[in-house]
């Protein structure tokens, strides 16, 4: 019993550090949500929701594609258009498919500027 208690507050602390956001993500992030907030006039609780689904999508693609060891544009695609997706479903049980079809069109847009 003690050892798995112990296994357990050791290992846990693992993945959840592996999954923290870098300066970078969080720089990035910020400045997808900020556009797209500025764009289609969010409101502060729409921007935060937003926000960290952006953020949560930035961490899980780069932690995949981390994993699984990829360095080929066409196989980084395939874990973009699974975050892409991802982000889309969860988007849109907030703000409708329309909308969320909308704000993710232009989050591609900030990332290009």
């Amino acid at each position: 019993m003690n050892k798995t208690i112990l296994f357990i507050f050791l290992i846990i602390p693992v993945f959840i550090l592996a999954q923290e956001p870098t300066k970078n993500q969080i720089k990035n992030a910020e400045k997808i949500t900020n556009y797209v907030a500025d764009k289609h006039s969010l409101s502060k609780k729409d921007k935060k929701i937003f926000y960290d689904a952006t953020l949560n999508q930035i961490v899980t693609n780069a932690a995949e594609i981390k994993k699984q060891g990829i360095t080929d544009p066409e196989a980084k695609k395939v874990v973009y258009r699974k975050g892409y997706n991802n982000i889309k479903e969860t988007l849109s049980k907030k703000f409708g498919n329309k909308k969320a079809v909308a704000l993710l069109k232009s989050g591609n847009e900030a990332r290009r500027q």
